[in-house]
C-alpha cells in the first residue's frame, strides 16, 4: 500500500506517517497511536493494577 493510502486509512498525513514509521513521535499523542491500532483492527487495553515493590516495573507494554 502507497504510504498516502496507508496515511488515509489511519487518519494521518503521509509526512505524519513516515515519521511515525521512523520512531519520531514528537507530535502524535498516545490517543492517536492507540487509534491507529484500532484502526488497523487491534485491540487497545489499559490495565492499571496494584504498585510493586519494584521501581523499575511502572510501565509495561503488552503486545499480544
Amino acid at each position: 500500500m502507497e504510504p498516502a493510502a496507508s496515511g488515509k486509512v489511519l487518519g494521518l498525513t503521509q509526512p505524519k506517517l513516515s515519521k511515525m514509521l521512523r520512531g519520531q513521535f514528537r507530535g502524535i499523542s498516545e490517543m492517536k497511536m492507540m487509534d491507529c491500532l484500532v484502526r488497523l483492527g487491534r485491540t487497545v487495553k489499559i490495565v492499571v493494577g496494584p504498585a510493586t515493590e519494584a521501581a523499575d516495573e511502572r510501565i509495561e507494554v503488552v503486545a499480544a
